[in-house]
């Protein structure tokens, strides 16, 4: 069987502001956010990606909000090309393992069982995806 990437389509035409589940809303998503990158900045492997590319970390939090309330709210409120903002180089298989593994961790702790599992399967699939398509190789999910 042959890699192919996985698509998110963040645009859901027909299903604009219908979120995956009640559960869900942008104040929830803004605090997985912010949770996550603050656990990031701290990590050994991850931290100094973050530390050398994020500018303004405020910025970051609202962009990352936007791009989750648009992935699991169909909110269309994120522009922006995921691919290409991870093209600067360096990334292994490991830094998008750890990524899911912390991510994994930290939607766990902030929504319902339910809820934290469409964020793993959105996750994986983005991580794979943009692995994948930025040539670093396959993730096994």
């Amino acid at each position: 069987m042959e890699d192919q990437p996985v698509e998110l389509d963040l645009a859901r035409p027909g299903n604009a502001g219908e979120p995956m589940s009640d559960g869900i809303t942008v104040d929830k998503i803004r605090e997985m956010v912010e949770l996550f990158y603050s656990r990031t900045q701290k990590d050994d492997l991850l931290g100094p990606i973050f530390d050398e590319i994020v500018e303004d970390w405020d910025a970051h939090y609202e962009k990352m909000t936007r791009f989750w309330s648009s992935a699991t709210m169909h909110a269309g409120t994120y522009s922006g090309r995921p691919i290409e903002a991870h093209k600067f180089g360096g990334l292994s298989i490991a830094h998008f393992e750890r990524w899911v593994e912390m991510f994994t961790k930290t939607v766990s702790d902030v929504f319902s069982k339910d809820d934290a599992v469409i964020f793993i399967d959105l996750g994986q699939k983005m991580a794979s995806n943009i692995a994948m398509r930025i040539g670093t190789g396959r993730l096994s999910y």
